[in-house]
């Protein structure tokens, strides 16, 4: 089984731009000049929910920058590439302002890590395959990092402690040298590598609670410098819900935030027209045009757009033959189509985008997925058609009696997720269709991928 999923790796990032498959590249060119024109100390959220492809924007302009960089060590076959599918930027001449200095941090690969910024030094000197002498560095973070943390946490019990230690005035000088020696740093890293460094934070949002103020804090207090500019590639939402849950739930994390972020872009809405036709989600098969559908009804984003589609071609397998199970001649047949087709994929993206929702449709106690995926769509004419008997046909026909699609997708709802069948009651006819007792246990069987209708080998 392949993954339809893009991993934001070097190769993956330059042929998508290449390809302009998000149909990004002119959102990249003006955020390139945005940085370009940070001549302060600025820290910018790209706000963007999960799946969104933030990684990718940010990754992407982080190679931008590194390609007008003469003085980065990116190979200069890569660099061309890059700059090839950008002629304004490859086209402006070097100066002191476009050799800038990018480096990605993954915040949350690295929130097991006791100190954020002993953390991002040490990340960046990896990158960059760049050393730097901290003498003593080890005692000097964990008591600057003690000492930062008295601050920051109000707690003056720690620095009554400290300021009653034998020597406290070192103590603090200390904490001083250790400033010195990060801005040292950064002073040597610009000198080698560029005018201007700008540092890409990913993934803050999904980290502990405890890391991300942490990090936050100490980036404001060590690393506030008039030649870096901070991006973080963030869902604001849910950055303020952890910053809410580390201080309390009365604690106004919006404005809080606003001591970090001097700028809050959203992420540009990438255009899936061409991403569809990379994942294959761009042929005439039915099952397609409603899967289509139910990705645009609930406005899923890449990653989600990916895993769902995945999941609908792993689950169903529509043969170029015919077989026994696609035998959809008899009205037994005809509902297992309808459920295939039409409910099948409603339970997959449901399970995706809201579990809650996906509980409540399956036990029968909220009809409105099927409401909104069909009720007024040309996947949902289709689907009424089956679903009218003769009599309902010539009615709708001859406009005697006008029959809703409400109406009939209720009963189509009704008759597989809360009809009991007991006391005589056996089935239930609707059009073309017969449902029965045995037709909910099918599609949840099939939407398992557990089922003579999955296919491992996509």
């Amino acid at each position: 089984m392949n993954s339809f999923e893009l991993i934001p790796t070097e190769e993956n990032l330059i042929q998508t731009l290449q390809d302009d498959l998000l149909q990004r590249n002119n959102k990249l060119e003006l955020f390139y000049d945005l940085l370009l024109n940070q001549n302060f100390s600025s820290s910018i959220a790209i706000d963007g929910r999960w799946g969104s492809g933030k990684t990718f924007f940010v990754k992407q302009t982080a190679l931008i920058i590194n390609a007008k960089n003469p003085a980065s060590t990116m190979d200069n076959n890569i660099r061309t590439n890059i700059l090839s599918s950008f002629s304004s930027i490859a086209n402006i001449e070097p100066s002191p302002s476009t050799c800038q200095l990018a480096v990605y941090y993954d915040a949350w690969e690295n929130d097991t890590d006791d100190d954020p910024i002993l953390s991002l030094i040490y990340n960046i000197m990896e990158e960059l395959g760049t050393s730097y002498d901290f003498s003593g560095k080890k005692d000097i973070f964990k008591l600057a990092g003690s000492i930062l943390e008295s601050f920051i946490n109000k707690d003056v019990y720690k620095i009554i402690d400290n300021l009653k230690s034998d020597n406290p005035i070192a103590k603090f000088q200390e904490q001083k040298d250790l400033n010195n020696k990060i801005k040292n740093f950064f002073r040597q890293l610009k000198a080698e590598r560029g005018n201007r460094l700008v540092i890409f934070i990913d993934e803050l949002d999904r980290c502990r609670p405890s890391y991300a103020v942490k990090l936050l804090e100490r980036i404001k207090h060590y690393l506030c410098d008039e030649d870096i500019t901070f991006v973080f590639s963030v869902n604001l939402a849910e950055l303020q819900h952890t910053i809410g849950y580390y201080y309390g739930n009365n604690f106004d994390s919006c404005r809080y935030l606003d001591r970090f972020f001097d700028m809050r872009i959203s992420l540009p809405p990438a255009d899936k027209t061409r991403f569809y036709e990379k994942i294959g989600l761009n042929t005439s098969p039915f099952l397609e045009k409603i899967s289509l559908r139910i990705i645009n009804v609930y406005n899923m984003e890449l990653r989600e757009t990916c895993r769902f589609y995945r999941q609908v071609k792993t689950a169903v397998y529509i043969p170029t033959h015919t077989s026994e199970q696609w035998d959809f001649a008899f009205s037994d047949g005809k509902a297992r189509e309808v459920l295939l087709l039409y409910i099948l994929p409603v339970l997959i993206g449901l399970k995706i985008v809201n579990i809650s929702l996906y509980a409540d449709f399956i036990e029968g106690k909220n009809a409105t997925p099927l409401m909104d995926i069909y009720k007024d769509s040309n996947e949902g004419k289709c689907l009424i058609s089956i679903l009218l008997n003769k009599d309902e046909m010539n009615e709708n026909i001859h406009g005697l009696k006008k029959i809703s699609s409400e109406q009939k997708l209720q009963e189509l709802y009704e008759a597989i997720f809360v009809n009991e069948y007991k006391d005589g009651n056996y089935n239930t006819i609707i059009g073309k269709c017969e449902f029965t007792e045995k037709s909910k246990k099918f599609i949840l069987d099939v939407e398992s991928m557990l089922s003579r209708y999955a296919n491992y080998h996509l």
